[in-house]
Parts: C-alpha cells; sequence; structure tokens
C-alpha cells in the first residue's frame, strides 16, 4: 500500500509538477500538484479514458496532452478532506494494480470512482444530528476493534446494517450485536423498541462510553474520518469496499463535513450476553395488542452479572 500521506507531505512537489510512482499496471501513476495548487493524482494512457464527472470537492481534469497521450487527474478542492484523499488514492491506485488490459484498468478505475464519488459531494450541510454522531462512531469503533479482527475485513462490513433500520447493528450467521453509545457518565442505556434485543438466538449487547475531546486530542481512532480511513484501508475486496462506501454515504454525510472531525475518547468498553436470562422486554411481554412502540432503559451497573471478556 503506497503511503500517500508521507508523499503529499513531504512538499516533493511544486505547483504543475507530478512525480511518478512504480506501479505494476498497465497506466503510469503520478502524484503532485496542479497548476492552482490542490493535490492531484493522476494516471497517464494512451487511450482516451472514460469521461468522469467532478464533484464539488473533488475535480477531474481529463485530456490529451499529445498523439497517444491521456490524462485522467483528480484534484482535491477541500483541503479539509485531506486525509481522506490520502485513502482515495491509495484505493484508486490499489484498483488497478496488476491489470496490464489499459482498457480494463481505465474501466476499472471508473467503477471505482463512481463508488467513492458520493463522499465527496460536499452538500450535507452538517445536517447530521449528535445523536446519529455519536451512534456512527460507536459501530465504527466496535467494527475495527473487534469485528474486523474475529470476522475479517469482507464479512465484518457486510454483516454491518449500518442505517439500513435493521433491528440489530451487527449479525452474522447465528450472532448479532447490537451497540449502544453513550457519555461517559450515563448510567442507563435506552432501548428503542422491542426488537432491538429480542431474538431466538443468543446475542450481545454492547456499550460504549465516550467523552467529548478538544481537537487537539488524537490517538488514531478519536474520529469517524479516521475510523473511516483504518477500515477501508483493511478492505481487500471491490465489492465489500463499495458496500462501505455506500453505506458510509447514506446516513446522509459525506467526508467534507467538519463534525466527522469531532474527537471521542473511548472511556469503556464492553459486552454483555444477551440469552433468555438478560432482563430485556420482548413481544410475548406485551400481552395487549393495542399496545405498540415500546420502549425503555436499562441501569447499566445492574448487567454486571452479564458482562463478557
Amino acid at each position: 500500500m503506497i503511503d500517500f500521506k508521507h508523499l503529499f507531505d513531504g512538499g516533493e512537489s511544486s505547483l504543475n509538477q507530478q512525480k511518478k510512482i512504480a506501479v505494476d499496471c498497465a497506466l503510469g501513476v503520478y502524484f503532485g500538484y496542479s497548476n492552482d495548487g490542490y493535490l492531484r493524482l493522476s494516471f497517464l494512457s494512451k487511450i482516451n479514458a472514460p469521461h468522469l464527472e467532478s464533484t464539488k470537492d473533488l475535480r477531474i481534469a481529463q485530456g490529451e496532452e499529445a498523439i497517444g497521450v491521456f490524462w485522467t487527474c483528480f484534484d482535491l478542492l477541500n483541503k479539509n478532506t485531506r486525509e481522506v484523499f490520502y485513502a482515495f488514492c491509495e484505493n484508486m491506485v490499489d484498483s488497478v494494480s496488476g491489470i496490464l488490459d489499459e482498457s480494463l484498468a481505465l474501466s476499472t478505475l471508473k467503477k471505482r470512482y463512481i463508488s467513492w464519488k458520493s463522499m465527496f459531494k460536499g452538500t450535507s450541510g452538517n445536517s447530521i444530528s449528535r445523536e446519529i454522531l455519536q451512534g456512527l462512531y460507536g459501530e465504527l469503533f466496535f467494527l475495527k476493534n473487534f469485528m474486523l479482527e474475529k470476522f475479517g475485513a469482507v464479512a465484518a462490513v457486510n454483516s454491518w446494517s449500518g442505517p439500513d433500520s435493521k433491528s440489530k447493528d451487527y449479525s452474522i450467521n447465528r450472532e448479532w450485536y447490537e451497540i449502544k453509545t453513550v457519555g461517559a457518565n450515563s448510567t442507563t442505556v435506552h432501548i428503542s423498541s422491542l426488537s432491538q434485543l429480542s431474538s431466538p438466538y443468543t446475542g450481545h449487547l454492547v456499550i460504549i462510553k465516550t467523552e467529548s475531546m478538544s481537537q487537539g486530542f488524537d490517538n488514531g481512532e478519536s474520529c469517524i474520518k479516521e475510523l473511516f480511513t483504518y477500515i477501508l484501508s483493511q478492505i481487500n475486496d471491490e465489492t465489500a469496499e463499495g458496500v462501505f462506501l455506500s453505506k458510509m454515504y447514506s446516513y446522509g454525510i459525506d467526508l467534507s463535513d467538519s463534525c466527522l472531525t469531532e474527537k471521542f475518547c473511548v472511556k469503556s468498553f464492553n459486552r454483555y450476553l444477551v440469552d433468555e436470562h438478560f432482563p430485556k422486554l420482548t413481544e410475548s411481554d406485551i400481552s395487549n395488542s393495542e399496545i405498540c412502540d415500546v420502549n425503555y432503559s436499562l441501569i447499566i451497573n445492574s448487567l454486571n452479572g452479564y458482562l463478557e471478556e
């Protein structure tokens, strides 16, 4: 994997200058800066590349420099998404690495860009609520620190319900996990429906306590952008990458949102076994069919008997 952060931060390129990167591919791969000072990733081909559309944050420059010399350039217009742009560059180059047929490499490059395009639209307006932001952070933290190691990247990503309105946040084989992210001083956790902890199979309630931190705090997994970048770097399957990007975008965000750099520190990360003995309400506990939309809260300290190692 090419470390684009190191390449760009090294400051070795000047305006309108690009340096070639050694990649086993039919396309030439370059990095540098556009003539107006934006970070640039470029691909050189001998045939005309498929047309790609720019977004608000990512400009596409394509054209023929000379006979048989065609460029496809990606320029980052929003400096606040540099870290994500580095991941984008790594992922785009990785997608064509090893492809020695030029037409196939260009086609693959287009498909991969389409998967990424929605993440650079720059049109969301920071509308994500604090509750959703904290919940998304917790789900990604759990994905990084538990699911990836236990199940592998592809299975872990495919098990994530994301914004799909499923009753469980993660489900794989006969296992399921419901993630609750709360403040560091919270004494209760809210269960918003009967189905969240109801299942014929034993599952797990995961309670993640977080504390809001200043922008100076950084432990490598302190915000959604950092978690996103790490998780994406672990996925080596094109389909799973598309699934992950799609689920992130379905939250109604793009990667230029300033709220995605809000910093959190995880104070505790506990899993509780949810079996027939776990204190929960299920459909069978409601005797009147007229009752609906049942929700309730659990006292966190009372759950210690179900704590898993």
